[in-house]
């Protein structure tokens, strides 16, 4: 039997706990706030910051958007987060993925980089403070495997698609950490399949949809699919082998926006 995992029921969980550290905070006379900066008019943007605000809202923390126009240029930009920097009541500062196109990549590493590490909750400078929203929730959605499937994750053989992207880079820094048996691999890996028939957790992370067939995958695995917007794995197929994973909606999404909050409320607690 599959199990699905239900990441909308597993937030709503942890939603209620970081609720109670919020009140905590509030006794103190500490509200966590995080100011998400918005480039452009994005409509998937716009959605997911939306359903952050939402979930910011539920648990008592402030979530302030602030749409910037593509044309004011990056300096003024990077003006405005280092104002953010420096006001004590901003615990977090983000920028809302994906850039427009008319930034080039050094200036959007200039941006990032300018958020102070202290504040960057969404984990995108290399020495934030915090990890990345998105690498705990898939840590926390195999931690949930691990449990529910009673497994000995050191046993077992760890495998990412999209290593070399933003996601993916940083979930192999993680796990290597951690010094499981890990395996890379890209869009353009030869024999991607017969390679991803060998491990047993796969961790994909592409945008591709439909790039992760039920050929391609080991009895009884477990697969985190982390594609954005539709998903990398070809659900129908995939879930009928697996022993574990997760959907696309509805699976790491909404652990991920909890996760942020998690880091958010840490950054508001160290004051």
């Amino acid at each position: 039997m599959t199990i699905v995992f239900d990441g909308k029921e597993f937030a709503g969980k942890k939603e209620k706990l970081l609720s109670y550290e919020v009140a905590k905070l509030q006794r103190d006379g500490i509200t966590p706030k995080l100011v998400s900066i918005l480039v452009g008019n994005d409509s998937g943007s716009k959605l997911y910051l939306s359903l952050k605000k939402k979930a910011a809202e539920r648990i008592g923390a402030i979530l302030e958007i602030r749409s910037w126009k593509q044309g004011a240029g990056y300096g003024s930009l990077m003006g405005e987060i280092r104002r953010l920097n420096k006001d004590k009541s901003v615990h977090g500062v983000m920028i809302q993925l994906p850039f427009p196109k008319i930034f080039t990549w050094d200036e959007r590493q200039e941006i990032i980089n300018t958020i102070s590490p202290k504040k960057d909750v969404d984990g995108m400078r290399d020495d934030s403070q915090f990890v990345a929203p998105v690498v705990k929730a898939i840590l926390q959605s195999i931690e949930e495997a691990r449990e529910v499937l009673n497994l000995d994750l050191d046993s077992k053989v760890f495998a990412v698609v999209g290593a070399n992207g933003f996601v993916g880079n940083k979930i192999m820094k993680e796990l290597r950490t951690m010094n499981y048996e890990l395996m890379g691999y890209d869009i353009d890996t030869k024999n991607l399949g017969g390679e991803l028939v060998k491990a047993d957790i796969i961790i994909s992370a592409t945008g591709i949809p439909d790039l992760i067939l039920g050929n391609m995958v080991k009895e009884g695995a477990v697969v985190i699919d982390v594609g954005s917007p539709k998903g990398d794995v070809e659900f129908s197929e995939v879930s009928k082998k697996a022993s574990f994973i997760t959907p696309v909606p509805g699976g790491v999404g909404p652990v991920t926006i909890v996760c942020l909050l998690e880091n958010l409320i840490a950054s508001a607690s160290k004051k």
